[in-house]
């Protein structure tokens, strides 16, 4: 552990941890809460309504990432029960048994072949993540009684209580259960999968960008007296939107669209000044011609100063304007300047201005 604010050792990965993402993908499933949002297509409207998004801004981005979540909810061959035991965060915890089973797999793959005191360990920091309490909370339990007395002291609920009682008696059985749901959900999650290279390198780099060598950067809000001398920064898909940190197991899940959802969300809570920009652009009679005369297909400067009759200096003034909003892009082939009309540009400009006015 190293205290806060100095220097820690930071790694970017470029890929995603498969059963991290099934853990975040189940986990919003059995998320409790009449408010909560259980698939990404709730998400998507909850940000749209929310921030004002339009919808053609959002379903590029999430459609292929809803539609891995939907393939994996229907193909998943595990009872609603044992799902929900696994994936429902409980009382005031923010996460799921899952993560906290998970860490202690990776950990201690092999839990059967422990020594008692080593068994008694693993239970202890598993608990201690499942319940969210300091480190060292756990460290005088070396028995059922010495459990029982902890969580009746905390006032954890009765679900809580059976839960940690249950993992204290049969730890094994439960991280048995947990590996086989993941390579399940994982195997789907992998088959469905589009190819998100490009985009995990882009995340990677912004974290690395946003994060530096101190997480505390992104994480304002988090108190915290010590930190670990490393850290691994995972791009996630599932939690897209928003950033993670695992302290059990130094990890942080950087959302894939975390940047993109942040832009658009400052886009649109002052649209105006934007807006007024692109239609000065083309709110004059000389520039619409331009475009018009551009819907034939490519022309340079020459061209267009002799089909409207306008000098080339006044060409020139427009086409900067134009190509300025996106309207227009340029291409240079020897000394001579030729121009293209930009449609995607067109249409996304109109749909924002639909979505301002009607």
């Amino acid at each position: 552990m190293k205290e806060k604010g100095s220097p820690m050792n930071i790694q970017f990965l470029t890929r995603i941890c498969p059963e991290a993402e099934c853990i975040f993908l189940l986990e919003r499933r059995f998320r409790p809460g009449m408010d909560a949002q259980n698939n990404i297509e709730q998400v998507r409207h909850y940000l749209s309504d929310k921030y004002d998004i339009p919808p053609f801004e959002l379903e590029p981005l999430l459609q292929p990432l809803a539609e891995v979540e939907n393939y994996v909810n229907s193909n998943l061959s595990v009872s609603e029960e044992r799902l929900r035991f696994f994936f429902t965060p409980r009382g005031n915890a923010p996460n799921s048994l899952a993560w906290s089973l998970y860490n202690a797999i990776k950990q201690d793959s092999q839990y059967g072949s422990l020594s008692g005191s080593q068994k008694l360990r693993t239970v202890n920091q598993t608990l201690q993540h499942f319940l969210d309490v300091p480190e060292n909370a756990l460290d005088h339990v070396t028995c059922i009684n010495d459990l029982v007395q902890f969580l009746m002291k905390n006032g954890c609920t009765e679900d809580v209580k059976w839960v940690c009682t249950a993992l204290y008696y049969s730890m094994d059985e439960y991280l048995e259960e947990l590996d086989v749901i993941l390579r399940k959900a994982t195997g789907l999650f992998l088959e469905h999968l589009p190819d998100v290279t490009d985009l995990c390198r882009q995340t990677a780099a912004y974290a690395k960008e946003q994060i530096g060598d101190d997480p505390s950067r992104v994480f304002l809000n988090l108190n915290v007296a010590t930190q670990p001398s490393a850290v691994t920064v995972y791009p996630c898909l599932m939690g897209f939107h928003g950033l993670s940190w695992d302290f059990a197991d130094s990890r942080i899940y950087f959302g894939v669209y975390y940047e993109a959802l942040t832009n658009l969300i400052q886009k649109y809570s002052d649209q105006s000044a934007s807006l007024v920009s692109r239609l000065k652009s083309i709110g004059d009679k000389s520039r619409l011609e331009i475009l018009r005369s551009l819907k034939a297909g490519e022309c340079n400067g020459q061209d267009i100063s002799e089909k409207l009759g306008l000098a080339p200096a006044t060409i020139s003034h427009h086409m900067n304007l134009l190509t300025n909003e996106g309207f227009v892009t340029t291409t240079k082939r020897g000394t001579s300047t030729y121009y293209t009309l930009n449609p995607p540009t067109l249409r996304r400009f109109l749909q924002e201005l639909d979505h301002c006015l009607l």
